[in-house]
C-alpha cells in the first residue's frame, strides 16, 4: 500500500479513478485514533489531518505499539501525497460501550471525483469489540445498527457513496448498504469488504440484498479465516500475501500490490486452506444457541481473569487462551461441548502444520512446536501492543511456560 502511494501518489482522482488499493488505504486509515483531533463539525483536508495528528502525538509512526499503528503509517504517507492530501475528512465517530457490547467507528471522505467514501473500522484492541465480533455468528450486533443509523443521518440521495471497511468494518459496510433507507441505497455505487464476514442468514431480506449485490466486492487473503464466514459476495478478489501466518494474513499490510491492483493469488490454495475449512466446519457443527452460550461463558472467563484488551491477553500468550478453553471444557453442559469442538479445531490446524514439519526433520519440528505458543503473542507484541507494553522475550517465555505445563500434564 505504501509503495503504491509513492508510485501513484501524484495522480489525482480526476485523472485516475478510485481503485481497490485506494480502498485498502482508507480502510486502514480509520484505525488511527482521531478523537483528539477530529470532532464534529470539523471538515478538514487529509493534509491538515496529518498535521494535527503529528503535532498532537509524541514520536514517529515506528514508535507506535497499537492497533492503530498501520493506520498511522498510512496517514503519514497520504498526508503528503498529491493524490490524497486534498480529500476532505469529516463526520468521525468513535464509540466503545461495555454495557451494550458496542464498538463502532466511522468517518466520511470526500474525493475530488465528487464521490464520498464511507469508511467503517473493524475491531480494535478492546475485548468488547471481539465479543461483539463473536455475536455476529448468531445475532445482529449494536455496531450494525450504528452503521445503518450513521448512513441514514449523514448521507444524501444527491451524492454518490462507496461503503468500505476491513474485518468487522466490511460486515458493517454491507449491512448498512442493505438496511439503509431506500432513497439512499440508490446513491451507493460501491460496497467493498476487506476480509469482512458476510451477513448471517436471517439477518436481512433477500430483496434488499439483491438491490446492492452487484455493487458488492469482497477482498480476502489467500490464507483466510474471517472473510469466508457467511460468504455471499458475487465478486471476490483473492490477495496474494507476504506471510504464512494466518493472523498476519488478516492484516491488509501483508497483501501484495502491483501498481493500482492487488496481486491475485492461486484460487486453489484458498479453497484448500485447512484453517479456513476447519472454521467453516466448526460453524456448521454448532447451532446459534450453542455458540451464544459458549461466547457468554468464554468472555465471562476473560472478565474473571481481568482481561479487557487484546494486549492483556497477549501478555499471557497462548497459555492464557488454553487455560480459558480448558476451564470451559471442565464445565457441564453446552459450553463444555463447544469448548471441546473448538479445541479440536485448533489442534487439527496446528497438528497439520507439525505433521508437515515432521517430514522436514526433527529440528524443524522442535522450532515449529515452540513457536505455536508464542505465535499470537509475538505478532500482537510487534504490531498491536501499546507503547513498550511487552517485549519479545515475553512471548518466548510464554512458549516455555506452555511447554512445561504440557510436560506436567
Amino acid at each position: 500500500m505504501l509503495d503504491y502511494v509513492k508510485w501513484r501518489g501524484d495522480l489525482s482522482f480526476r485523472t485516475e479513478p478510485f481503485n481497490e488499493v485506494d480502498n485498502l488505504l482508507f480502510a486502514q486509515l480509520i484505525y488511527a485514533e482521531m478523537d483528539h483531533i477530529l470532532k464534529p463539525p470539523d471538515k478538514i483536508a487529509i493534509a491538515e489531518l496529518h498535521n494535527r495528528f503529528f503535532q498532537n502525538v509524541l514520536g514517529k509512526p515506528e514508535d507506535f505499539r497499537s492497533f492503530g499503528k498501520d493506520g498511522v503509517f498510512v496517514l503519514r504517507a497520504i498526508g503528503r501525497s498529491d493524490r490524497f492530501k486534498d480529500c476532505i475528512v469529516y463526520n468521525y465517530e468513535n464509540k466503545l460501550h461495555a454495557d451494550t457490547t458496542e464498538q463502532f467507528s466511522a468517518m466520511m471522505i470526500d474525493l475530488p471525483d465528487k464521490t464520498t467514501v464511507v469508511c467503517f473500522k473493524g475491531t480494535d484492541e478492546h475485548m468488547i469489540g471481539w465479543k461483539e465480533d463473536c455475536y455476529l455468528s448468531y445475532k445482529d450486533i449494536a455496531g450494525q445498527s450504528d452503521a445503518v443509523d450513521y448512513v441514514n443521518r449523514n448521507c444524501s440521495p444527491l451524492k454518490k457513496y462507496r461503503l468500505i471497511g476491513h474485518s468487522k468494518g466490511g460486515n458493517l459496510a454491507v449491512y448498512a448498504a442493505v438496511h439503509c433507507k431506500a432513497v439512499l441505497r440508490h446513491s451507493i455505487i460501491q460496497v467493498i469488504s476487506d476480509d469482512g464476514p458476510g451477513l448471517r442468514g436471517g439477518s436481512y431480506e433477500q430483496e434488499r440484498y439483491d438491490l446492492i449485490k452487484d455493487k458488492y466486492q469482497l477482498i480476502v487473503p489467500e490464507k483466510d479465516a474471517i472473510g469466508t464466514i457467511y460468504e455471499m459476495a458475487p465478486s471476490r478478489i483473492i490477495a496474494h500475501i507476504a506471510t504464512k501466518n494466518i493472523i498476519e494474513a488478516h492484516g491488509m499490510m501483508t497483501w501484495q500490490v502491483m501498481g493500482k491492483k492487488i496481486v491475485a493469488a492461486d484460487a486453489d490454495s484458498f479453497q484448500t486452506d485447512r484453517t479456513r475449512k476447519a472454521i467453516l466446519q466448526f460453524l456448521k457443527d454448532t447451532t446459534p444457541e450453542q455458540r451464544e452460550i459458549f461466547v457468554e461463558e468464554m468472555f465471562k472467563a476473560f472478565d474473571d481473569a481481568g482481561i479487557t484488551t487484546v494486549m492483556q491477553l497477549a501478555s499471557g500468550g497462548l497459555p492464557v487462551i488454553a487455560r480459558v478453553i480448558k476451564e470451559l471444557s471442565e464445565m457441564d453442559g453446552i459450553a463444555k461441548n463447544i469448548a471441546v469442538k473448538l479445541a479440536k479445531m485448533l489442534s487439527i490446524s496446528v497438528s497439520s502444520g507439525l505433521y508437515k514439519a515432521y517430514t522436514e526433520g526433527k529440528e524443524t519440528i522442535r522450532n515449529k512446536a515452540s513457536g505455536v505458543s508464542s505465535n499470537i503473542g509475538s505478532f500482537i507484541d510487534e504490531r498491536m501492543s501499546p507503547f513498550g507494553y511487552r517485549k519479545k522475550q515475553d512471548a518466548s517465555a510464554a512458549g516455555k511456560e506452555e511447554t512445561e505445563e504440557n510436560k506436567t500434564e
